[in-house]
């Protein structure tokens, strides 16, 4: 058996070295807060703050320290603006953790660490990447430069987020306990938006002024109805698989009780995208169940899935049932109203119908080539102030088209595409229950995302739709690793 070598020369006195260095660190972040705090005292909290948790983990392990990270920095995003401190603006905790989260590994493979892909993500994440190249280089041929590059920083948190769910799942053991922690905040979510019902009370960071008196008052977590909705859609299709895979009682009452909540809550909102992406989901999901030998006989269970939703929806689109809506509501959920604004040139409706001409008028004046990241809003606002027109373009889809041209659009419909049919390919060939719940989950999440959320959607910063990129990515490579266990 051979002797360990023993280190010699400068790198024998390396620890002490680090040690002062570490040392002079915090003593500088002390005097910096100090002198900080005097101006503002907030910032210098933060700062300090910063120091004492570097202080606490300097002799802790990158590679020990970045899988607890990741599952903080998910739950972080979904908070969102609502983890700011008073003063900072967008400051707030899941930006900072995930700019700290990308330096410390670039620290870390600048001093020779290792990071290996997992298996079944080179592809997504390649597409991923290419995409982000061309909207970093779209950036050369955008008009307003500091919004360009705002939308590509974004992207970069975003997508470095999804990256990292999917890396930390592609462990079984993690992958659960990032499933759990993501069903405690939507519990949380829950009685947020239970107590907002209750009390008429919202968070700061829930729209205010006249707007939240004419809208439902459900979704103070993310800032609006229609975003809760969303957030909503893409939780539901992991509630209601959950009595298709497992055989769990416990799993199959979460499953239902969830499902049914989610449903609940997307009536409240009184978004009609809502409801519509969990008609999809619902759809998605007798379909999968009947498609596969493996669930075709738990198609009852998905029937009943169905039946919990027509129970818990019908009677309060009728004015009665579980969820008692007023009348705004009912008025919100009738799709006929979204025609007659379209017709009429008045309301929602009619402001949908004019960012859509908007955003492929521009598609149209640049040869396809987009306006350059994040000049979507402001070569809107250049078109003029003609009613019903505002500047945010609220279409996920239309705002990858305009900003990225048909390159960027083809790149992501590449990326989300990839994923859906791998997912569904997983979903009838892995033995393992979690990798076949999550790959359908995600499946399901992303059609309803594909037909209703994304042309709802405001921004590329909402968080949960790279969680479900991240989620999607990380069943991937569950799948490949149970294919290969050899390679576990």
């Amino acid at each position: 058996m051979s002797t360990p070598a023993v280190p010699t020369g400068p790198a024998a006195g390396a620890p002490g070295a680090r040690g002062r260095a570490v040392a002079v660190a915090v003593a500088a972040g002390a005097v910096a807060a100090g002198l900080l705090a005097a101006w503002q005292p907030l910032a210098g909290l933060a700062v300090a703050l910063v120091a004492l948790l570097a202080t606490a983990i300097r002799d802790v392990p990158v590679a020990r320290m970045a899988p607890p990270l990741v599952v903080v920095i998910t739950l972080a995003a979904i908070a969102g603006p609502n983890l700011a401190a008073p003063g900072l603006g967008g400051a707030f905790l899941y930006r900072v953790l995930i700019v700290l989260f990308g330096l410390g590994l670039a620290g870390y493979l600048l001093m020779d660490g290792r990071l290996a892909l997992p298996a079944g993500l080179a592809r997504p994440a390649g597409i991923l990447g290419a995409w982000f190249l061309w909207t970093a280089v779209s950036i050369g041929w955008a008009e307003n430069l500091p919004a360009a590059v705002r939308w590509t920083s974004f992207m970069a948190m975003m997508a470095g987020t999804a990256l990292a769910i999917a890396v930390y799942c592609a462990d079984r053991r993690r992958a659960r306990i990032m499933l759990w922690s993501l069903f405690a905040a939507f519990v949380v979510a829950g009685l947020i938006a239970v107590a907002e019902v209750a009390t008429g009370l919202h968070l700061p960071t829930f729209r205010a002024g006249s707007e939240s008196r004419t809208l439902i008052g459900v979704g103070s977590l993310f800032g609006n109805q229609n975003n809760f909705a969303t957030f909503l859609g893409l939780s539901l299709p992991f509630l209601a698989t959950l009595p298709l895979i497992y055989r769990d009682a416990r799993l199959r009452v979460i499953g239902l009780g969830g499902a049914a909540a989610s449903l609940g809550f997307i009536l409240l909102t009184g978004s009609k995208s809502g409801l519509l992406s969990a008609g999809f989901v619902l759809a998605g999901l007798v379909v999968l169940a009947s498609s596969d030998p493996r669930t075709r006989r738990r198609l009852m269970a998905a029937i009943g899935v169905l039946a919990v939703a027509a129970a818990v929806v019908i009677p309060s689109l009728q004015g009665g049932g579980i969820i008692r809506l007023d009348e705004r509501t009912l008025t919100k959920l009738d799709f006929t109203t979204l025609t007659t604004q379209i017709q009429t040139g008045v309301g929602s409706g009619a402001v949908r119908a004019t960012l859509l001409a908007d955003g492929l008028t521009l598609v149209a004046e640049t040869n396809g080539l987009g306006v350059g990241a994040g000049n979507a809003e402001s070569r809107i606002e250049e078109m003029g102030p003609i009613a019903p027109r505002v500047p945010n373009l609220h279409n996920w889809w239309l705002e990858v088209l305009v900003n990225g041209g048909v390159v960027g659009f083809a790149l992501y419909v590449f990326f989300y595409v990839t994923l859906v049919r791998r997912q569904a390919a997983v979903v009838r060939t892995a033995e393992d229950p979690l990798v076949r719940y999550m790959a359908m989950s995600g499946a399901l999440a992303m059609i309803g995302w594909i037909a209703v959320d994304g042309p709802m959607l405001p921004a590329i910063h909402f968080a949960p739709m790279w969680i479900v990129f991240g989620l999607s990515m990380g069943a991937l490579a569950l799948a490949r690793r149970e294919a290969r266990p050899s390679a576990s």
